[in-house]
């Protein structure tokens, strides 16, 4: 059976411009899958809601089936293999609708995790913002997927569907990401980073990030920890707030605690007390900015931080008074 590393190969050898479709299709396969991976009709349409989520390719929907599609005609013509071409989708008749009611696309997102949802598996769907909703799925071995959708949709026969999930994030039973499986995020509209966490004790993230309408890779990275690459632990920390306890949250439990710590020092003037709350309270202000903007703890913390900081007993330093 023909796999990843026949077709792109192939397609390789067939680069034209450099806004080609095959390009787009060239990167997307080999940066996301293995090459050993089988080529089928899925595959492809996977590509397809991929790449529809760019704007750049759902203004030219008929170029990129007509490039897609003339590449695999011609790849499985030469390699005598079959392939089901009735089932690959006509992109160029598709209709890209946005949702911009909050309530409407989580019934569209219910319904669609509805259909994929397999014996002895709960969910749950809940909105992000007013154009995102996330899929909280819990599997029969208490294991748990995170799927975000964007509000983009797309009519299938009499209904809507979603494009695609944009982010997918595996937890095990303890709340952990799962070890072995790609995770992925999406730090900006065109940027894509997939991530596999391995090891016990010691962890190693392998992290891989694509962007832009043709999938290229820009940048990979081996971490010891996800809070050394921002572009990975903001999204997933922002994330995480909607279906982690906070109080269960190592991260948050250790912001509160040095906040309190810092205003401690600062209420008993402490040798030093004054740069170690001003480095807390920064801390405190880009998590509330970044991650926690709905959390009263926090921002309760941070006004009083800001306050001591700025009080006549520490206006000898220089530094500008905190805003909060």
């Amino acid at each position: 059976m023909a796999n990843v590393g026949d077709l792109t190969n192939f397609i390789l050898g067939a680069f034209k411009a450099e806004d080609d479709g095959r390009v787009a299709l060239y990167h997307y396969l080999r940066n996301f899958f293995p090459l050993e991976t089988l080529v089928t009709p899925q595959l492809i349409n996977e590509f397809y809601s991929e790449a529809l989520y760019n704007p750049y390719w759902q203004e030219r929907k008929s170029n990129l089936q007509n490039d897609v599609q003339e590449a695999v005609q011609r790849f499985f013509s030469q390699s005598h293999e079959p392939i089901r071409m009735d089932l690959l989708w006509d992109i160029s008749k598709f209709q890209i609708v946005p949702i911009h009611q909050s309530e409407t696309l989580c019934l569209i997102v219910r319904e669609h995790e509805q259909a994929i949802t397999l014996e002895g598996e709960t969910f749950r769907v809940m909105p992000e913002s007013d154009n995102r909703v996330i899929s909280v799925r819990r599997t029969g071995l208490g294991e748990v997927v995170i799927r975000t959708y964007s509000n983009l949709t797309r009519i299938q026969g009499s209904k809507l569907t979603p494009l695609n999930a944009d982010q997918e994030i595996f937890y095990d039973p303890g709340m952990e990401l799962k070890r072995g499986l790609f995770q992925r995020l999406r730090p900006s509209p065109h940027s894509l980073v997939r991530f596999v966490v391995e090891g016990a004790n010691d962890v190693m993230i392998t992290a891989q990030f694509v962007n832009g309408f043709a999938f290229r890779q820009s940048q990979t990275l081996t971490l010891g920890s996800i809070n050394q690459e921002s572009r990975i632990f903001f999204p997933l920390k922002r994330l995480e707030r909607f279906y982690i306890y906070r109080p269960s949250d190592p991260y948050y439990m250790e912001l509160i605690s040095t906040m309190e710590r810092a205003l401690l020092m600062l209420q008993t003037h402490k040798d030093g007390a004054f740069d170690f709350a001003r480095q807390a309270f920064d801390s405190g202000q880009i998590a509330f900015d970044q991650i926690f903007p709905d959390d009263k703890a926090l921002y309760s913390r941070l006004r009083e931080l800001a306050k001591w900081i700025s009080s006549p007993a520490y206006t000898r330093h220089e530094a500008p008074t905190p805003e909060v």
